[in-house]
């Protein structure tokens, strides 16, 4: 039962292309991040109204 592990091969290195096509996805994850963000943001506002103004400080 000597059992050798597996071998690990190295990845192959990113080619230019898949690296342009990776910072596009990052730039639309970001923008659909901020996106939301800002969404909640509004909604919240929207849903609080004008008695947000009207608080205890």
């Amino acid at each position: 039962m000597s059992e050798q592990p597996p071998k690990q091969v190295a990845p192959a290195p990113f080619s230019p292309e898949d690296m342009a096509r990776r910072r596009r996805r990052s730039v639309a994850l970001a923008l659909v991040l901020g996106g939301l963000v800002i969404f909640f943001f509004v909604v919240t506002l929207v849903k609080t109204g004008p008695a947000i103004l009207n608080r205890p400080l």
